[in-house]
Protein backbone atom coordinates (compact mmCIF):
# COMPACT_ATOMS: atom_id res chain seq x y z
CA UNK A 1 0.00 0.00 0.00
CA UNK A 2 1.53 3.26 -1.05
CA UNK A 3 0.80 6.53 0.63
CA UNK A 4 0.63 9.74 -1.30
CA UNK A 5 2.45 12.29 0.88
CA UNK A 6 0.58 15.14 -0.77
CA UNK A 7 -2.81 13.66 0.19
CA UNK A 8 -1.68 13.02 3.77
CA UNK A 9 -0.33 16.55 4.07
CA UNK A 10 -3.46 18.03 2.44
CA UNK A 11 -5.90 16.19 4.76
CA UNK A 12 -3.77 16.88 7.82
CA UNK A 13 -3.58 20.62 7.16
CA UNK A 14 -7.30 20.77 6.33
CA UNK A 15 -8.20 19.01 9.59
CA UNK A 16 -6.04 21.36 11.64
CA UNK A 17 -7.57 24.43 9.93
CA UNK A 18 -11.14 23.21 10.55
CA UNK A 19 -10.30 22.57 14.23
CA UNK A 20 -8.75 26.04 14.60
CA UNK A 21 -11.74 27.77 12.94
CA UNK A 22 -14.30 25.88 15.09
CA UNK A 23 -12.31 26.58 18.24
CA UNK A 24 -12.17 30.31 17.40
CA UNK A 25 -15.91 30.44 16.69
CA UNK A 26 -16.84 28.67 19.94
CA UNK A 27 -14.57 30.82 22.09
CA UNK A 28 -15.82 34.07 20.53
CA UNK A 29 -19.50 33.15 20.70
CA UNK A 30 -20.61 29.88 22.37
CA UNK A 31 -24.07 30.21 20.78
CA UNK A 32 -22.55 29.74 17.29
CA UNK A 33 -21.71 26.16 18.25
CA UNK A 34 -25.43 25.50 18.71
CA UNK A 35 -26.06 26.47 15.09
CA UNK A 36 -23.14 24.43 13.74
CA UNK A 37 -23.83 21.41 15.97
CA UNK A 38 -27.43 21.53 17.31
CA UNK A 39 -27.66 20.28 20.89
CA UNK A 40 -24.02 21.06 21.62
CA UNK A 41 -22.58 23.91 23.64
CA UNK A 42 -23.83 25.67 26.74
CA UNK A 43 -27.56 26.18 27.29
CA UNK A 44 -28.67 29.81 27.02
CA UNK A 45 -30.84 30.89 29.96
CA UNK A 46 -34.11 32.59 29.13
CA UNK A 47 -35.20 33.32 32.70
CA UNK A 48 -33.97 35.51 35.54
CA UNK A 49 -34.77 35.62 39.25
CA UNK A 50 -37.07 38.19 40.84
CA UNK A 51 -37.03 38.66 44.62
CA UNK A 52 -39.80 40.77 46.20
CA UNK A 53 -39.14 42.24 49.67
CA UNK A 54 -41.21 44.46 51.98
CA UNK A 55 -40.17 47.25 54.36
CA UNK A 56 -41.71 50.01 56.49
CA UNK A 57 -40.98 53.22 58.44
CA UNK A 58 -41.46 53.69 62.22
CA UNK A 59 -44.58 55.19 63.93
CA UNK A 60 -45.62 55.87 67.54
CA UNK A 61 -49.00 54.76 68.98
CA UNK A 62 -48.91 51.32 67.34
CA UNK A 63 -47.13 48.24 68.65
CA UNK A 64 -47.92 45.87 65.77
CA UNK A 65 -49.42 46.09 62.30
CA UNK A 66 -49.88 42.54 61.00
CA UNK A 67 -50.61 41.70 57.38
CA UNK A 68 -51.23 38.42 55.59
CA UNK A 69 -50.49 38.33 51.85
CA UNK A 70 -51.38 35.17 49.96
CA UNK A 71 -50.57 36.09 46.37
CA UNK A 72 -47.93 38.09 44.49
CA UNK A 73 -47.92 38.41 40.69
CA UNK A 74 -46.12 40.54 38.11
CA UNK A 75 -47.40 41.84 34.76
CA UNK A 76 -45.16 41.72 31.69
CA UNK A 77 -45.34 44.18 28.80
CA UNK A 78 -47.40 41.73 26.73
CA UNK A 79 -50.18 41.77 29.34
CA UNK A 80 -49.57 38.36 30.96
CA UNK A 81 -49.64 37.91 34.74
CA UNK A 82 -47.02 35.60 36.28
CA UNK A 83 -47.55 34.41 39.86
CA UNK A 84 -44.54 34.17 42.18
CA UNK A 85 -44.13 31.55 44.90
CA UNK A 86 -44.74 32.50 48.52
CA UNK A 87 -43.24 30.01 50.97
CA UNK A 88 -46.08 28.33 52.87
CA UNK A 89 -48.71 29.72 50.43
CA UNK A 90 -49.09 32.96 52.42
CA UNK A 91 -46.88 35.41 54.29
CA UNK A 92 -47.83 36.79 57.72
CA UNK A 93 -45.63 39.58 59.07
CA UNK A 94 -45.62 42.56 61.40
CA UNK A 95 -45.07 45.59 59.19
CA UNK A 96 -43.71 47.62 62.13
CA UNK A 97 -40.88 45.11 62.65
CA UNK A 98 -39.64 45.92 59.15
CA UNK A 99 -38.41 49.40 60.01
CA UNK A 100 -35.07 49.88 58.24
CA UNK A 101 -34.94 46.18 57.30
CA UNK A 102 -36.50 44.09 54.57
CA UNK A 103 -38.13 40.68 54.60
CA UNK A 104 -38.55 38.31 51.66
CA UNK A 105 -42.13 38.08 50.45
CA UNK A 106 -41.90 36.09 47.20
CA UNK A 107 -39.27 34.74 44.84
CA UNK A 108 -39.42 33.11 41.44
CA UNK A 109 -37.76 32.35 38.15
CA UNK A 110 -39.67 34.30 35.53
CA UNK A 111 -39.14 34.90 31.79
CA UNK A 112 -36.63 37.58 30.88
CA UNK A 113 -38.20 40.83 29.67
CA UNK A 114 -39.81 44.06 30.80
CA UNK A 115 -42.48 44.25 33.50
CA UNK A 116 -44.83 47.11 34.41
CA UNK A 117 -46.79 46.15 37.52
CA UNK A 118 -46.81 44.02 40.65
CA UNK A 119 -50.01 42.82 42.33
CA UNK A 120 -50.37 41.75 45.98
CA UNK A 121 -53.45 40.24 47.57
CA UNK A 122 -53.76 41.25 51.24
CA UNK A 123 -56.24 38.85 52.83
CA UNK A 124 -56.17 40.11 56.43
CA UNK A 125 -54.76 42.87 58.62
CA UNK A 126 -54.87 43.75 62.33
CA UNK A 127 -53.13 46.19 64.65
CA UNK A 128 -52.06 46.28 68.27
CA UNK A 129 -52.51 49.77 69.69
CA UNK A 130 -50.21 51.53 72.16
CA UNK A 131 -52.46 50.45 75.08
CA UNK A 132 -52.17 46.77 74.03
CA UNK A 133 -55.68 46.42 72.57
CA UNK A 134 -56.04 44.71 69.20
CA UNK A 135 -58.26 45.77 66.32
CA UNK A 136 -59.04 44.17 62.97
CA UNK A 137 -58.52 46.41 59.97
CA UNK A 138 -60.78 46.61 56.96
CA UNK A 139 -58.73 45.53 53.94
CA UNK A 140 -59.41 46.96 50.49
CA UNK A 141 -61.23 44.32 48.43
CA UNK A 142 -59.38 42.28 45.87
CA UNK A 143 -55.78 43.23 45.41
CA UNK A 144 -53.32 46.13 45.44
CA UNK A 145 -51.58 47.01 42.17
CA UNK A 146 -48.26 48.83 42.19
CA UNK A 147 -46.99 50.41 38.97
CA UNK A 148 -43.28 49.82 38.63
CA UNK A 149 -41.11 49.36 35.54
CA UNK A 150 -38.32 46.82 35.80
CA UNK A 151 -36.40 44.42 33.60
CA UNK A 152 -35.51 40.79 34.22
CA UNK A 153 -32.25 39.84 32.52
CA UNK A 154 -31.44 36.21 31.65
CA UNK A 155 -29.47 34.46 34.38
CA UNK A 156 -29.44 37.51 36.66
CA UNK A 157 -31.20 38.45 39.90
CA UNK A 158 -33.38 41.55 40.31
CA UNK A 159 -34.80 42.65 43.67
CA UNK A 160 -37.98 44.67 44.07
CA UNK A 161 -38.43 46.33 47.48
CA UNK A 162 -42.03 47.30 48.29
CA UNK A 163 -42.48 49.95 50.99
CA UNK A 164 -46.03 49.56 52.30
CA UNK A 165 -47.17 52.96 53.54
CA UNK A 166 -50.33 53.10 55.66
CA UNK A 167 -51.82 55.90 57.70
CA UNK A 168 -50.74 54.37 61.00
CA UNK A 169 -51.66 57.47 63.01
CA UNK A 170 -55.23 57.35 61.65
CA UNK A 171 -55.37 53.61 62.45
CA UNK A 172 -54.22 54.30 66.03
CA UNK A 173 -56.62 57.24 66.54
CA UNK A 174 -59.65 55.40 65.13
CA UNK A 175 -58.79 52.23 67.05
CA UNK A 176 -58.51 54.12 70.35
CA UNK A 177 -61.86 55.80 69.71
CA UNK A 178 -63.50 52.42 69.03
CA UNK A 179 -64.28 53.25 65.40
CA UNK A 180 -63.48 50.81 62.56
CA UNK A 181 -60.18 51.50 60.82
CA UNK A 182 -59.18 50.85 57.23
CA UNK A 183 -55.79 49.66 56.03
CA UNK A 184 -55.84 51.75 52.79
CA UNK A 185 -52.17 51.19 51.93
CA UNK A 186 -50.04 53.23 49.57
CA UNK A 187 -47.01 51.59 48.01
CA UNK A 188 -43.59 52.70 46.90
CA UNK A 189 -41.48 50.31 44.86
CA UNK A 190 -37.69 50.39 44.58
CA UNK A 191 -35.95 48.30 41.92
CA UNK A 192 -32.49 46.95 42.72
CA UNK A 193 -31.14 45.82 39.32
CA UNK A 194 -28.51 43.11 38.86
CA UNK A 195 -24.96 44.20 39.61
Amino acid sequence: MTYDMRKILYYGVTGVLVAVVLSALVSSSPTILQYVLPGAGPKVRTTGTLIVKVTDAPVPDLKNLNLTIDQVAVLNKTGHWITLDIAGDSKYFDLLKLQNVTEDLAIGEIPAGNYTKIRMRIVSANATLGDGSEIDLNVPPGHADIRVDFEIKPGEETTLIIDIIVDKIMIAERGMSGKPANLNPQFKAIVVPPE
